[in-house]
């Protein structure tokens, strides 16, 4: 029995393998090692199975024809351990052409499979593959385990192969406890009585269905079940995946629907005065109640197959058309017409119009009151009624002139009036707000937040004002929510006010920025002073001890790590003295193409190092601006090679510079763009903060002093990805007054 022999290199991954051929150990071990793996070794299929125990490896790699243990048993035994079944297995078989052994492995449980002799680029290729499949897997399985749904897989009888935490907890189970166990007796099921069962499952790709089932606290849920292949390494389906999601609260939101539906139309039915609903378009009815068939002695079915001209006489004008009022939504009262019923008798109504969507129509309901046996209005109450109309014409007028969006809502949340500021905001006409929620309006702010301050004020029954800033629109809110008791209004009611106060936000936000920034400026600049003297005594003494020990090479490699650091340490004090510098105001007119010429010319010499091409794509003829030339070099110098730095061998960084408009203003703009792999999404907030890097050896410095001298310059500086990928870095200056240009 051989020893096991374990060698670590520089990476984390470990790569175990197991050959009884100790050239092959001592080949493959030394391939890997010098690819930056650590190495463990075992000579036959028993060891390396307490090796892999003991170590957990993240990939091994088996020869196939082994004494004790050969490697597709051992693979066997890998996948039938709970600790290593998910550890990719590469086996090594020196019969060339051997298909019957490739088919076998991958049934035991291999994931590839490579002959001897091999190409040493392919063997480190193929682990590299392995590892970075193994590392999704572990991303998958870190998402499953999170997922809030129910998330399982079942092999081809139905029997559960593997179940999340959510599943677990709803059956109030250990896991070991769920699995083997069949799916339809776990949750509970009679699948034929359900509806569905394993052979609906396999006649379609991706099966849907909807179910019930007890939790372990006893607690009935509807659930929403997807069910979808797991394909085999031959394409063949060797089990299903399944994520059921709860949809308890939508199934009882549908059954309240389908009530209130029913009682909407017990209601319509039982009103005692007829109520015609028609399509606006074709103005063919859509509905009547019993009261409109006993007023005209028509039918359902006669109505139905009628439209609104057929009740008027026909030397009448059209006696449904009402005249439409300022909004689709108010009351409309009509003038008493005549009507004609089955019977041929004249009838004299007023009608009450509403706007409403029937059965995706837009359509207008009408109630019906006959009046036969009262006069018509007198003059006075016409008057009057035109005087209404005039007032609410003008408070509509007043109430669309307000330039910030105003919404009249109950305590509900339910809009009933809305202003042309508010329905431009919310994208929607004012026929489709009316009567909406809040939230359907967007699930962002100021909708969001309005939702909050109705819940609040329902409860203290007191004016609520509060600023939130939407991070999705970037924009900065202060809504505010006061009760109203309408005249004639059913309950309380309130009136949300949003005002859009992103640029007073960004004012005080940037005036705090540059408070903060100037005082963390003069104590960063202080504080590199004081260590500037002792830095220069303490290189001075290395100098004389270099001097004083030329001779003793066995200093030289301490001597060098401390010059090293002294070196990084001086940058860093130049970097606190840079950005703790005041800014003097000492500006003069310079070519922009110029400087960033020169800027690009500065960074050659760094870009062939790193095997970078430049390219200058700055437009001619940009007028000169008034800069501090010194420090703004510094900011393209610093943004170039941070570009260079972060773009792969043969990439590109380009230097852009042109005219834009941008809000009415024009600036020039300055674009520095790399095909790296650009600024995650995360960072972009932090980016300009200082001592905030991320790469290795970085002061994260060079982008705040860049930052806070493109402030001192009036400009921007702004971080960014490009959509084709990479990062881009944007130096905008505001566009030279006549004068300077």
């Amino acid at each position: 029995m051989g020893a096991v022999q374990i060698s670590h290199g520089r990476e984390d991954n470990s790569v175990l393998i197991v050959n009884d051929i100790p050239d092959q150990l001592t080949l493959m071990g030394g391939l890997l090692r010098k690819a930056g793996y650590s190495v463990l070794t075992a000579e036959d299929g028993f060891e390396a199975f307490d090796l892999a125990k003991r170590q957990h490896p993240d990939l091994v790699i088996s020869d196939v024809s082994m004494p004790r243990l050969n490697g597709l048993e051992f693979c066997r035994l890998l996948r039938t351990d709970s600790e290593l079944r998910s550890v990719p297995i590469l086996l090594i078989s020196a019969l060339q052409k051997d298909t019957e052994s490739v088919v076998a492995g991958l049934q035991a449980g291999a994931d590839d499979y490579l002959e001897v002799p091999f190409d040493s680029t392919k063997l480190v290729a193929k682990v590299s593959r392995l590892l970075e499949r193994s590392r999704l897997e572990a991303s998958y399985r870190d998402l499953f385990e999170q997922a809030t749904d129910m998330m399982f897989t079942q092999d081809l009888t139905g029997h559960i192969t593997s179940i999340n935490s959510a599943g677990a907890k709803f059956l109030g189970r250990l896991r070991d406890q769920v699995i083997g166990e069949s799916f339809f007796r776990m949750f509970g099921i009679l699948p034929q009585s359900n509806g569905w069962d394993l052979e609906s499952v396999r006649a379609v790709e991706a099966f849907r269905h909807q179910f019930e089932a007890d939790a372990a606290s006893g607690e009935r849920r509807w659930f929403d079940l997807i069910l979808s292949p797991i394909k085999g390494k031959f394409d063949e389906t060797v089990g299903y995946r399944g994520l059921a999601r709860d949809i308890t609260e939508r199934k009882a939101f549908e059954l309240a629907l389908r009530e209130s539906q029913e009682r909407y139309r017990l209601l319509f039915d039982s009103t005692p005065q007829p109520i015609l609903v028609y399509d606006e378009e074709t103005l063919g009815f859509l509905a009547v109640n019993e009261a409109a068939t006993q007023t005209y002695g028509y039918s359902q079915e006669e109505f139905l197959s009628m439209n609104i001209d057929d009740l008027r006489p026909h030397e009448d004008i059209p006696t449904i058309l009402i005249k439409n009022a300022a909004s689709s939504d108010d009351v409309v009262i009509s003038s008493p017409w005549r009507h004609i019923t089955r019977d041929k008798k004249t009838i004299y109504v007023e009608m009450t119009s509403h706007a409403l969507v029937f059965d995706g129509r837009r359509s207008k309901l009408v109630i019906v009151n006959d009046v036969t046996e009262r006069k018509l209005l007198d003059e006075k109450q016409q008057a009057l009624h035109t005087s209404l109309q005039q007032s609410a014409m003008e408070w509509r007028q007043t109430f669309n002139a307000i330039d910030f969006p105003v919404l009249i809502v109950d305590l509900d949340g339910t809009v009933k009036r809305s202003n042309e500021a508010a329905e431009r905001l919310a994208g929607v006409e004012a026929d489709h707000i009316i009567g909406r929620q809040i939230l359907d309006l967007g699930q962002t702010h100021p909708w969001a937040k309005a939702t909050e301050l109705i819940g609040q004020i329902r409860q203290h029954h007191s004016p609520l004002s509060e600023e939130i800033r939407d991070d999705a629109t970037g924009k900065t809110w202060a809504i505010t929510a006061y009760l109203i008791h309408e005249f004639g209004s059913a309950g309380e009611r309130a009136i949300l006010i949003a005002q859009d106060i992103s640029k007073r936000a960004e004012l005080e936000a940037s005036l705090r920025q540059s408070e903060m920034m100037s005082l963390l400026g003069s104590l960063v600049a202080g504080v590199a002073h004081e260590v500037r003297n002792p830095l220069f005594g303490i290189s001075s003494i290395l100098d004389a001890f270099e001097t004083r020990f030329s001779d003793r090479t066995e200093y030289l490699r301490y001597t060098n790590v401390l010059r090293d650091e002294i070196g990084r340490l001086t940058v860093l004090m130049e970097e606190l003295l840079e950005y703790g510098k005041p800014f003097r105001g000492e500006l003069y007119l310079v070519s922009l193409e110029e400087m960033l010429a020169r800027s690009i010319r500065a960074c050659l010499p760094a870009a062939e190092v790193a095997k970078v091409s430049l390219v200058n794509n700055i437009q001619e003829d940009l007028p000169k601006i008034r800069i501090d030339r010194r420090r703004l070099s510094k900011v393209f110098v610093n943004l170039i090679e941070n570009a260079i730095q972060h773009s792969p061998a043969g990439g590109v960084v380009t230097v852009e510079a042109r005219r834009v408009i941008e809000n009415n203003q024009g600036w020039i703009q300055c674009a520095i763009r790399d095909l790296g792999r650009g600024i995650a999404e995360e960072d972009l907030p932090k980016i300009f903060e200082p001592f905030y890097s991320k790469r290795r050896g970085g002061t994260g410095l060079g982008l705040a002093i860049a930052h806070r001298i493109m402030q001192e310059h009036g400009g921007k500086l702004i971080a960014g990805n490009n959509p084709e990928g990479g990062a881009c870095m944007i130096a905008r200056f505001p566009m030279p007054a006549g004068g300077d240009a």
